[in-house]
């Protein structure tokens, strides 16, 4: 009788063992189906950023030409800001600098900041440039304003190019 027992208590003893062998691989299951929903489910913030800048679609874009028909650049307009490209190499040092962004840009600008200040407006006008050794590869203007201040700033810009690109 005691043979009897001890060789139940052995069998026990080892469907126990198999049992907590099925139940960790279980658990391990659960862990990468757990991991893998996190993944889809959730995205960083680089990658939200990431997916909304690719599902972003412009406005329009235009095709900015010299009055020879050359193309000089393009714009691509966003609801609240425009990309401005030049087509050929533009360094920002010269007009660029000079006239496109201290003298419209700048002014601009303070106007804007100014009138955030007086609770006129709720965003001032921002810029940046992209550039790569000096040679200018975007601007991207936010919170440019009404349709009549985007007319003028992608104006100011083409007239910009066609002078700058002058051999």
């Amino acid at each position: 009788m005691v043979e009897e027992l001890l060789q139940l208590r052995k069998s026990i003893e080892e469907k126990i063992a198999e049992l907590e062998r099925e139940l960790e691989l279980y658990r391990k299951i659960l862990a990468a189906l757990d991991e893998m929903i996190g993944k889809k489910s959730f995205t960083t913030a680089a990658e939200e950023r990431e997916r909304r800048e690719s599902a972003r679609k412009p406005l329009e874009v235009q095709t900015l030409k010299s009055k020879d028909g050359e193309e000089l650049g393009t714009a691509e307009i966003y609801e609240d800001e425009i990309i401005l490209k030049p087509r050929g190499q533009v360094r920002l040092e010269g007009l660029l600098r000079r006239f496109f962004i201290e003298k419209l840009l700048e002014r601009y600008k303070e106007e804007d900041e100014d009138a955030v200040r007086q609770g006129k407006k709720n965003a001032a006008l921002e810029y940046e440039v992209q550039e790569e050794d000096g040679v200018v590869k975007a601007i991207v203007v936010k919170n440019y304003g009404d349709e009549n201040r985007r007319r003028d700033i992608i104006r100011a810009f083409r007239w910009t190019l066609e002078r700058a690109l002058k051999p």
